[in-house]
């Protein structure tokens, strides 16, 4: 147990310091760079698990890096015109388990290059849309299905052999060691309602958000690399829709989000649920960027291969917000002319 403690407090200095520091980063440069559309990181704690493992921490340390973004400029001129972000983001998603020998096992990897435009309405609301494209994975190297054998080998490949409709994956997959990889794209759409103070400051917005996910072999669409294997993209699916409402507002001085997303992916295998929803709360307490999550959510597991999985599960945590609210300048009426 003390091992497990060891590693479960090394695992929480990490992910707090990561974002810490990003609090820190944003004073320290004056400026930030804004992600209309994007993951938050996330480390959390919580009950509800699968019959076969049980988690006592998870986290989402996401990292954005911008290779060009000018969103904040572009929201900020008298006239309407688009704002844009390029940009690396790396989305690692870890669990630590409830066992002696394999605390931490089969980690999440999503690795994109990424586009996002956004544009201001005459109304001062905000439209953007994404494109982003890279690679998802777990870095294992054996059968999904076997300890036993490599992946994409002639004895793994025949296990696939044995699976049918009426299969139930989850009580067969290698939890330890199975190789989940894929390439992906991901188109999303976001309008933002906003309501602002005296001082354009906003107070209030709805944020809806549409996505849609394509799993495929050839990494950004063109090299052979990091595809999947044939047998797993058949059990995968290759597509996953995803649909998110987000409501903010103030409370006194502090500023709180409610979140509701679904997640469908309609060709899995049929032992896999369709869907998953997560519910969530939020509390930033300095209207700032750190806050305090609550979520349930239930349906699929979203972690790797784990998505032939599924159950409910409560968790609470820190959060980090890459669009805080900021003060935006109106767009300049024009004046008739008698």
């Amino acid at each position: 147990m003390n091992q497990r403690l060891l590693q479960f407090s090394i695992f929480f200095s990490i992910v707090s310091f990561q974002l810490l520091s990003a609090q820190n980063s944003k004073s320290a440069k004056g400026f930030k760079d804004y992600f209309p559309i994007a993951e938050r990181p996330f480390l959390a704690a919580g009950t509800g698990n699968n019959p076969y493992e049980r988690i006592l921490l998870e986290a989402k340390p996401v990292v954005y890096y911008s290779i060009y973004n000018d969103i904040r400029e572009a929201l900020n001129r008298d006239t309407i015109v688009a704002g844009d972000a390029v940009y690396l983001s790396i989305q690692p998603h870890l669990r630590i388990y409830d066992e002696n020998s394999k605390p931490v096992k089969t980690p999440s990897y999503k690795a994109f290059i990424g586009w996002q435009s956004i544009i201001k309405t005459e109304n001062n609301n905000f439209l953007t849309a994404a494109i982003e494209t890279g690679h998802y994975s777990n870095g294992q190297s054996k059968s999904a299905f076997s300890e036993d054998f490599e992946d994409n080998t002639p004895e793994s490949r025949a296990l696939y052999d044995d699976i049918t409709d009426d299969t139930n994956l989850s009580e067969i997959l290698n939890r330890s060691s199975g190789n989940f990889s894929t390439n992906l794209t991901r188109l999303s759409l976001n309008y933002r309602i906003n309501t602002f103070d005296k001082d354009n400051y906003p107070l209030q917005s709805h944020s809806f958000t549409m996505a849609y996910q394509i799993y495929h072999n050839r990494f950004l669409g063109v090299f052979q690399f990091g595809g999947y294997n044939p047998e797993d993209i058949n059990i995968y699916g290759r597509h996953q829709i995803e649909a998110w409402y987000e409501f903010t507002a103030h409370f006194k001085k502090m500023r709180y989000s409610l979140t509701q997303r679904v997640f469908l992916h309609p060709d899995v295998h049929p032992s896999a649920e369709l869907y998953r929803s997560e519910t969530s709360a939020t509390l930033y307490p300095w209207d700032g960027d750190l806050g305090i999550m609550a979520r349930f959510s239930f349906g699929f597991d979203d972690y790797n291969y784990r998505f032939v999985d599924s159950y409910p599960r409560f968790s609470i945590g820190l959060t980090w917000d890459w669009f805080t609210p900021f003060v935006v300048k109106p767009r300049r009426m024009q004046v008739p002319q008698n």
